[in-house]
Parts: structure tokens; sequence; C-alpha cells
């Protein structure tokens, strides 16, 4: 593995565990990435470095702002890639090492061509919009296809790959969606709802 790669899966570990709210220990990540704790001390070193994270004594490896920038876009890589192999009825039990493989070396127009494909063949994978969910329907978002600027939005309100949501008010008895997103109500017009791809459940 590159050392590019290894930065990156350092960093979406760290990402994942922020998330999780998980003490970010040398011992917990070499728990979490099979390797040896000097390893671990020897990369926080260079990502500190880097800008990467900071370490403090009592509170464990905390990212920057940076970091975390990098650690979310590769998370979301990996959902992506995820939602993409089960698609393409790829073995589950070799969906997530596939994924941890794959995610290093796609790019930007990789994604976005995935998350297209995903948008307009969604029928074919028991994929709907946002927008079609009737009240009380509940699923996980599998991507969000819009421009960069609707993408960010709608992620930092909370529509994140995988990010589980549940309609409490549907778009047929108003004209404003009302969403529960982990847990969080968001309100979201029609047009913003067209965006989101759901895997229903």
């Amino acid at each position: 593995m590159e050392e590019s790669e290894r930065i990156e899966e350092y960093l979406e570990i760290l990402y994942r565990m922020e998330l999780n709210g998980e003490k970010a220990t040398t011992v917990n990540i070499a728990k979490k990435l099979h390797v040896a704790p000097s390893s671990v001390t020897e990369m926080i070193q260079k990502l500190a470095e880097k800008g990467y994270l900071v370490y403090n004594l009592y509170r464990g490896v905390e990212l920057t702002e940076q970091g975390r920038e990098i650690g979310k876009k590769i998370l979301g890589r990996h959902r992506l890639i995820e939602e993409f192999l089960k698609f393409i009825n790829v073995d589950e039990r070799r969906i997530h090492d596939l994924a941890c493989k794959m995610e290093h070396v796609i790019d930007d127009d990789v994604f976005n061509g995935i998350s297209n494909l995903l948008y307009k063949f969604r029928e074919n994978g028991n994929l709907k919009l946002l927008s079609e969910l009737s009240e009380g329907d509940s699923g996980y978002v599998v991507t969000v296809h819009a421009d960069d600027r609707n993408v960010k939005n709608l992620m930092n309100i909370g529509f994140a790959i995988k990010a589980s949501v549940k309609v409490k008010r549907s778009l047929i008895k108003r004209g404003t969606m009302i969403v529960s997103v982990n847990g969080n109500d968001i309100a979201i017009d029609e047009e913003m709802a067209k965006f989101i791809v759901v895997r229903k459940e």
C-alpha cells in the first residue's frame, strides 16, 4: 500500500471513530487497523506534521478540519462503492474488503459517474428518490446526486451516504417533507428531495 493510501486509511478510521464517539488512542487505532501500536505512533507523527490531526494527552488523537474533510470524503467513497457493488450483485461477503481497496484508487470523476449510474438506474437496484417515499417509509441514503453546492449543503444538514432516514410527513400532504435523519427532524422541499437516492427498508 502506498503512503498516500495509508494516510487516507488512517484519516477514514479516525473520522469513523469520531462519528461513533470513540476515543482515538494509539491502542484503539492499532486494533481497528490490525497493525502494531508502534506503526500507529509513527503515522500519527506524520499526520500531525501534515496538519491533519493534533494529539491531546487526555482526549487522544483529534482530527483538524483538514483531516476531517479528507476522512469524510474517503468514508463517503467507501459507502458509495459498497452500494455500487450491491447494485451489481457482488457477494455480500466480499463487499467491504473490495470497497476498502477501491476507495483509494477512484477519483472524483469516477465517484460522480457511480453516483450518476445509481441515480439513473435506481429502479434496477430497488432504489428510490427521497421525494418518492410515503409517510412512515424508512431507509438510508445511497447517494446525493446534484451539483457540488447542493451536495455539500445536503450533506452538511445530515444527508450523508448511509444516513438513516424516516419520512414523518410526505410531499403528498404538503409541499415540504419532514424527514428524520439519524434521529433529527429536517424539513426539505421537493426539489432538494429529488437529489437524494435512498435504499428503502
